[in-house]
């Protein structure tokens, strides 16, 4: 669903997923009609929402209540006002509003009926007002480890620990990506070829192919779709084997030997602490004979995984620039288009996003070419020895976005 949607669905809350597939705020049942009075017009109703002391149930539809009581409704709206201040200007915004608070832009779609009732409400993701250097600042200030880069046009706007490798999660997969095109480039493979989906490549979401049938046939260019729009690990490993592992590590020798998300599922349990600190001990050479002695070991139970971060044993680590040269190795590839992230894509002429997260990883790799026809690249990394406040990460990092998008107008 994208911020164009005409539809809402039913009501939820989409938080933030390892594939980073969406940041919006949505609860609703629609159904399209005519509003009403012109004292009920709907920038006037959202106004009222917000600055009403109490949420007055007649304001909805009883269709709208039976999917989302009032007492949430309330809290999200009293939650938007504490972490961005009073509501100033509405203002329209495509077929929604953009409502301006002292913090940020939030957009929002609001429907009425006939009676003036709200039959359907949304509100997107947050966007903090602010420079591209306020936003970088307050990225940069996070504890931990940080790496922020900012492009344009391949020059550096915005750069720390650029070329510090961090822990990326699954930002890594832009190197099968770029290993992949490179295969097709040379005539080795083409995006058409056929596979029948093995066992032996089914790994752990995030993703949906682990629970689809044996045998099933995928192309290779639905295989780098899914791996990087829904970052399916079962796509990604089956990838690895059929470029070649060592096709993977020319793209990224500090990765050598590459890991399959399989093999890093296996290294994470409980029961292989003391192989994972044999692995982060462990040279190139080790560390290939530690893979075949775990090759033959079934795939874990979820339940399995270590509670505790582990990343600095055992991750994909790239750093910034890496990751933005990878975003530019692929760009004209169009696996990196189909989800936007944290990208608002009425904003970017072309885009294409890759994120990954894990316990104490973090990761957003963009790259955006606005109207302007310049080419933009922000990726920022934060590893941190506990879980992370992703929205510490992800609200200014949609600010860096939003901020140079008003620059390559």
């Amino acid at each position: 669903m994208t911020l164009r949607s005409r539809m809402f669905r039913h009501a939820r809350h989409l938080s933030l997923a390892p594939a980073l597939a969406g940041f919006l705020l949505l609860f609703s049942l629609c159904i399209p009609s005519v509003t009403g009075a012109e004292s009920m017009t709907p920038d006037v109703t959202l106004r009222a929402l917000f600055e009403t002391e109490k949420l007055d149930d007649a304001r909805f539809s009883t269709a709208f209540l039976a999917q989302v009581p009032a007492s949430s409704i309330a809290q999200i709206l009293s939650s938007l006002r504490q972490s961005y201040g009073a509501l100033g200007k509405i203002e329209p915004d495509g077929d929604g509003y953009r409502l301006s608070f002292e913090g940020a832009d939030i957009p929002a779609k609001i429907v009425l009926n006939q009676e003036g009732r709200i039959t359907g409400l949304w509100f997107g993701a947050p966007v903090p007002s602010g420079s591209v250097e306020e936003h970088a600042a307050a990225i940069t200030g996070l504890p931990g480890a940080v790496s922020l880069l900012v492009l344009e046009d391949g020059k550096p706007l915005i750069s720390h620990n650029a070329d510090e490798p961090l822990a990326v999660g699954s930002a890594a997969k832009l190197a099968i990506l770029k290993a992949l095109s490179l295969s097709v480039r040379n005539g080795d493979k083409q995006w058409s070829d056929v596979v029948e989906l093995r066992p032996e490549w089914k790994s752990l979401p995030s993703g949906t192919l682990q629970d689809w049938p044996d045998g099933t046939p995928l192309t290779l260019g639905s295989l780098a779709h899914v791996m990087i729009s829904i970052s399916d690990n079962t796509a990604t490993d089956a990838l690895i084997r059929l470029v070649g592992r060592n096709a993977v590590e020319a793209v990224s020798p500090r990765n050598s030997p590459f890991l399959t998300t399989r093999e890093l599922f296996t290294l994470k349990t409980r029961d292989h602490s003391a192989l994972r600190l044999e692995w982060a001990g462990a040279d190139e050479a080790a560390r290939r004979l530690i893979l075949e002695r775990i090759a033959d070991i079934p795939l874990p139970d979820p339940h399995a995984l270590a509670s505790e971060p582990t990343f600095e044993a055992v991750e994909w680590f790239f750093s910034a620039r890496e990751l933005c040269t990878l975003l530019e190795d692929t760009s004209g590839l169009p696996s990196g288009s189909i989800n936007p992230g944290p990208i608002d894509p009425g904003q970017w002429r072309e885009f294409s996003y890759k994120g990954g997260s894990e316990t104490g990883v973090l990761n957003l790799s963009s790259r955006v070419v606005g109207t302007d026809g310049i080419a933009r690249c922000v990726v920022a990394t934060w590893n941190h020895p506990s879980a992370l406040d992703e929205n510490s990460l992800l609200l200014p990092y949609r600010g860096v976005l939003s901020a140079l998008a008003g620059l390559s107008r």
